[in-house]
């Protein structure tokens, strides 16, 4: 064990857990949080407790590994046995145990001739190769495993005779539960059960059923209740559903009332007293058959809560995936749509991200088909642009055709009806001044190019004459930062960690310059890049030869891009269906886009194609769509929605004029102290803003005077997506903000009484994040900004507030969002009841501004380890951070779970935890 554990750690730390035998498992592997004892030898878990848990099954329970009190919980959810008997003595532990092995009788699944074995347990990493159920509500699983043996618990209906079962379980399986003695129909579910597991039974009709389970009205046979029911139910169950081949079976055979009733996906949570039979996520067929059962309403179902099975759904049936994510009535109102009919519409995004100057524009460009002398026109990109629907995917030639190089004459009059793929890209600038707007467009239906300037080394640090990065966030980083900040950001938001390995975001990394290149070939290039990450990365899966692609001058044509462009947006992942009556507002914003800016929210409403009293809602839930897949821009909240924004470049190049960094000044009349407070404290006079959007309005009909005459609809929608504070004088930007929260300002709150520090952790953190948080704040009516000498205290890494008679502190760092109350008045203490709902606002508005995005972002809650006096917002944690978790019901004081040998400390966790 010494050996495998040695050899594989570096590379699988898992190995132990996922390969071990139950011996091997109950022998040597420990929980995460094990106390390990003196001398013992064993090797403790690396995030595997459930692993260990499904490999040892009711066992645990009197393995030595229960003296980690911290993996109950896992227990609980994994077998579905109560806390309260897990926290029972050893002694009645094993009472437990020893009951189920006198009373339960061990399975049998059926093989042909009515031979009966025993089930055979078979390990299978994680899952069983058993059905999981709980139907008859025991304090664990239907079927249960101890010392490798499968048990369940005996049931009356168990010992009945085959044919009473035969006509029972095939009532089971029968359309509302309702057996027709005088029609054929029940036949057919009696006859498969029967050739399924009592071949012995002959055909010779209905025979009378015991009293008290069935009742029967007009030759009509019904469960006397829905507790009978249940009990036939587990007894199928039990007796028949033992291995996945039963399953299949029965989710082939059953009628959409039993499975809809009890099916649920196989990570479903279930509530208290519900009966759930799992349906595994493996093989894939399992979901395919639970839902082509239920159809389109199994979006209406309640497993939808396990978004485990969204994919399965968006691939068996077209559901657009941000449908899935939506709230049960919608998605029922969704329902009622599709049935009306579908279209099906496949659209591909791709987004070309990159640090300034990499060549993104130029990369475009050229898979355009632009000359020489066109592309060498070129220039930077500020902000983002949105090239809608510009190439048509040829799956045939396995190529790209812009659309602008398609003639008119070569369109046909059928053209406006055929179904064409087609691929939109979104060309990021590369300015960190931008960076603020880029966030809330990354997102998980998109692929992603990543273009690096191969001529500079990754250590090498950007010039600000290339991104004006000075005094930001972003402040002498390196291409090996800017590198790691888009991977990073992409798997962060786009990555689906329901879907595994298969759910990760579709990476292609372009080196451009090449003709300059600093890499002696393209290996030299991605080995750099792999060995730029940090130790045990994901992100190592992104970086493939097979995905790496060189480009330079003179131009040499890019085939092999195109090609693996071509092979990921012909995917039928990028196929959607969506009702007929919401197609139209894709042409209208098609044809009006570059004509108008908003579109009125009525205008819309006369213009759908429903029922006069089913309009409103349907105009709601289409618009909620399309905002969401990135088509317009709509807020269902008042003061926005009234009004559409239908052309996203011009909104993104209205806000791009405010952020503009100094590369991009140009002319516009504004006295030197106003610019300089708004470049140093991101204080936006309302007088510099009428300048900006007066010299960035052209002279067409879309642009002239536009930004002025909405201005106030502009700024809401941009308060609304965390971009600025609105107002009535000056506005708030935070991203533009470069005053440093130091030493004084932290001494302050060192030296008055305060709070622990508590720390929201995240693997990745982009700063965007907590600027969305400071504005939110900030249109908090009890949260009033703190200013000393007339100057706000917002900074560019925290952000000061007075509540009532406490001052609130929110900073930030790499990895986290951290939060602090203290009290002005030394004499005075901290109040707790300001400090619960100070806590209360913010997991609020952390929990929106996590979740707003395409990906819900996880994050851990805790503390840091240092002692009172020293706990102050803004200091780096990775070191020093405790999950709340892991302190919670451990009395006053402890051991640093961080720190056991070195640098060994007890911490106060009455004081870290009692203020929140």
């Amino acid at each position: 064990m010494y050996e495998i554990v040695s050899r594989t750690e570096s590379i699988r730390p898992d190995i132990a857990f996922f390969y071990s035998s139950y011996d091997t498992a109950s022998a040597y592997l420990r929980s995460e949080k094990y106390p390990k004892k003196p001398g013992e030898k064993c090797v403790i878990s690396d995030a595997c407790d459930d692993i260990l848990i499904l490999r040892l099954q009711l066992n645990i329970m009197t393995h030595v590994t229960m003296d980690d009190k911290r993996v109950y919980d896992v227990i609980h959810k994994t077998l579905n046995v109560s806390i309260q008997m897990l926290k029972d003595s050893l002694e009645k532990r094993k009472e437990f145990l020893n009951d189920i092995r006198k009373e339960g009788k061990v399975v049998d699944h059926r093989r042909s001739h009515d031979s009966a074995d025993h089930v055979i347990w078979r390990w299978g990493y994680w899952r069983p190769d058993i059905v999981r159920s709980c139907i008859g509500l025991y304090p664990h699983w239907d079927i249960y495993i101890i010392d490798n043996k499968a048990f369940r618990k005996p049931s009356k209906y168990h010992a009945l005779s085959p044919d009473i079962k035969c006509i029972l379980y095939g009532l089971l399986l029968i359309e509302k539960y309702q057996l027709n003695v005088n029609e054929q129909s029940h036949r057919n579910k009696r006859d498969k059960i029967r050739d399924r597991y009592f071949t012995k039974v002959t055909d010779e009709g209905l025979v009378d059923l015991p009293e008290g389970i069935t009742e029967t009205h007009n030759g009509v046979i019904t469960f006397l209740s829905d507790d009978n029911r249940h009990d036939v139910m587990y007894a199928f169950v039990t007796e028949c559903l033992v291995e996945e081949s039963d399953l299949e079976f029965f989710l082939t055979t059953a009628s959409r009332d039993v499975i809809s009733e009890y099916c649920r996906s196989w990570c479903y949570e279930k509530s208290k007293g519900e009966r759930c039979l799992y349906v595994p996520d493996y093989p894939e067929k399992m979901y395919d058959l639970f839902i082509d059962k239920l159809q389109l309403d199994i979006i209406s179902h309640c497993t939808m809560s396990d978004e485990g099975i969204h994919d399965s759904i968006s691939k068996r049936y077209g559901v657009p995936w941000e449908v899935l994510q939506w709230d049960q009535e919608a998605r029922e109102r969704y329902v009622e749509y599709a049935k009306r009919g579908t279209q099906t519409v496949h659209h591909a995004r791709g987004m070309i991200v990159g640090c300034a100057g990499a060549g993104k524009t130029t990369l475009l460009t050229r898979l355009l088909g632009c000359s020489e002398e066109e592309i060498k026109q070129v220039t930077t990109t500020e902000g983002l642009s949105v090239h809608e629907e510009i190439f048509k995917i040829c799956d045939e030639t396995k190529s790209l055709i812009a659309k602008s190089a398609i003639k008119s004459k070569d369109r046909t009059e059928n053209d406006a009806d055929t179904f064409e793929k087609t691929l939109t890209f979104f060309d990021f600038g590369g300015q960190c001044a931008y960076y603020a707007c880029h966030q809330i467009y990354l997102t998980r239906r998109a692929f992603y190019i990543l273009v690096m300037d191969a001529s500079k080394r990754l250590d090498q640090v950007v010039d600000n004459a290339v991104c004006d990065q000075a005094d930001t966030a972003f402040s002498g980083w390196t291409y090996k930062e800017y590198f790691l900040f888009w991977l990073k950001s992409i798997h962060t938001y786009c990555c689906n960690v329901t879907e595994g390995l298969t759910g990760k975001a579709e990476i292609l990394l372009v080196a451009t310059h090449w003709e300059n290149a600093v890499y002696k070939n393209s290996q030299e290039f991605l080995d750099s890049l792999h060995k730029s990450l940090p130790d045990q990365s994901k992100l190592a899966q992104y970086i493939r030869k097979d995905r790496c692609f060189l480009a330079q001058f003179p131009l040499t044509p890019l085939k092999e891009l195109e090609r693996c462009i071509v092979n990921i947006t012909v995917l039928s992942k990028w196929s959607e269906n969506i009702p007929h009556e919401w197609i139209f507002l894709n042409d209208e914003i098609n044809k009006k886009r570059g004509i108008r800016l908003f579109l009125p929210f009525k205008e819309i409403e006369n213009m759908m194609p429903v029922q006069k009293e089913k309009k409103g809602q349907s105009v709601r839930d289409m618009l909620k769509y399309y905002h969401e897949v990135g088509k317009c821009l709509f807020f269902n909240e008042d003061g926005l929605k009234d009004l559409v924004i239908i052309d996203i470049q011009w909104f993104i190049d209205t806000f791009k004029s405010i952020i503009t960094d100094k590369l991009h000044v140009k002319g516009i009349l504004a006295t030197n102290r106003d610019w300089n407070e708004y470049y140093e404290t991101g204080n936006l006079k309302d007088t510099l803003l009428d300048e900006i959007w007066k010299l960035n309005n052209g002279s067409s009909e879309k642009e002239s005077g536009k930004s002025i005459l909405h201005k106030r609809k502009l700024l809401l929608y941009m308060q609304r997506l965390g971009f600025l504070a609105v107002g009535e004088d000056v506005h708030y930007v935070p991203c533009m903000n470069k005053k440093e929260f130091a030493s004084p300002q932290k001494q302050i709150i060192q030296n008055l009484p305060k709070t622990s520090v508590l720390v929201y952790l995240f693997e990745f953190l982009p700063y965007f994040l907590f600027y969305r948080l400071v504005v939110f704040c900030m249109q908090l009516p009890e949260w009033k900004v703190l200013e000393n000498n007339r100057i706000s205290c917002l900074y560019k890494k925290a952000a000061m507030f007075a509540y009532e008679d406490h001052y609130i502190c929110l900073a930030v760092t790499t990895t986290s969002i951290q939060l602090q109350i203290f009290n002005p008045e030394k004499e005075k203490q901290i109040a707790k009841k300001v400090c619960v709902l100070v806590r209360r606002n913010v997991d609020e508005m952390m929990k929106d501004i996590t979740s707003t995005f395409h990906k819900h972002l996880q994050f851990k809650t805790g503390f840091t380890c240092t002692e009172e006096r020293k706990q102050v917002v803004g200091e780096d944690v990775e070191k020093i951070f405790i999950a709340e978790s892991e302190i919670h019901g451990h009395g006053e004081s402890m051991i640093c779970p961080r720190h056991q040998l070195e640098s060994f400390h007890k911490i106060d966790t009455k004081y870290l935890s009692g203020f929140w």
